[in-house]
C-alpha cells in the first residue's frame, strides 16, 4: 500500500460478514413465528394435535429377510419386505383443567378414528400415512399435576387396494369376479365329452 492510503479490504471484508450474520439471525427470527415445525397433521396439511411441546420421537423402520430351508440342513433367503414404521412419540400439556380435558378428549378422538396423519419434523422430514394404535398417560405424584405426558404410538398405513365398480341396470349384469375359492361341481355331458378328448 502507498503510504497515506488506508487498507480497506479487510474492513470491506468484515462489513460483508456483518451482513451476511444478519441476514442469518434475520432468517432465523422470522422461522420463530413461521408456525409449528413439529407435529401431527392431517392429510390435508392442517395440525390435528397442538400440544405445548414434543418430549421425544423415536422413529423405526424394518425389513424382514424370508429364509425358507433346503436338502442337508442348509437354507436360502430371497426378497427383503418393508414392514410398517413405527413412531412413538411423547407430548405434552399443561394449561387450565378445561385446556387438558379438551385436549385428551381430542387425543381420544383421533385416536379412535380410522384417518390418516403426517408426522413433520423441522428438517422437513415427513412420516406420512401414520395411525394411532396406542396412547398413554404419564403422571406421578411428584411429576405431571398440572402438566400432562402423554405418550401415542403411531403405525404406518400402505393404502394399495383400489375397488373398481361397473353400473349395471342389474346385479346379475354385472360380470363375474373370483373373490375366493370355488366349490367343485359335476360337469356337464359336454365338458365330460370334451374333457375325454384329452385323455
Amino acid at each position: 500500500m502507498a503510504n497515506g492510503v488506508p487498507a480497506l479490504w479487510g474492513q470491506v471484508a468484515n462489513v460483508v460478514n456483518t451482513v451476511g450474520l444478519l441476514a442469518a439471525d434475520a432468517v432465523n427470527v422470522l422461522n420463530m413465528f413461521a408456525g409449528p415445525q413439529w407435529g401431527i397433521f392431517n392429510q390435508d396439511g392442517t395440525i390435528a394435535i397442538q400440544p405445548d411441546s414434543m418430549v421425544s420421537l423415536d422413529f423405526r423402520r424394518d425389513w424382514k429377510i424370508p429364509n425358507y430351508p433346503v436338502e442337508q440342513g442348509s437354507f436360502e433367503s430371497y426378497n427383503k419386505v418393508a414392514l410398517p414404521s413405527i413412531t412413538r412419540i411423547r407430548i405434552t400439556k399443561g394449561g387450565t383443567v378445561t385446556d387438558r380435558q379438551s385436549f385428551l378428549l381430542q387425543i381420544s378422538a383421533i385416536a379412535a378414528s380410522l384417518d390418516l396423519y403426517n408426522i413433520v419434523m423441522p428438517e422437513g422430514a415427513l412420516i406420512q400415512n401414520v395411525n394411532i394404535v396406542s396412547d398413554g398417560i404419564n403422571r406421578t405424584s411428584t411429576n405431571g399435576v398440572g402438566l400432562l405426558s402423554i405418550d401415542l404410538m403411531l403405525e404406518e398405513v400402505r393404502v394399495t387396494a383400489t375397488a373398481s365398480f361397473s353400473n349395471t341396470a342389474a346385479p346379475s349384469g354385472a360380470d363375474p369376479v373370483s373373490t375366493g375359492s370355488v366349490q367343485p361341481q359335476t360337469p356337464t355331458t359336454a365338458q365330460d365329452a370334451a374333457a375325454g378328448l384329452f385323455t
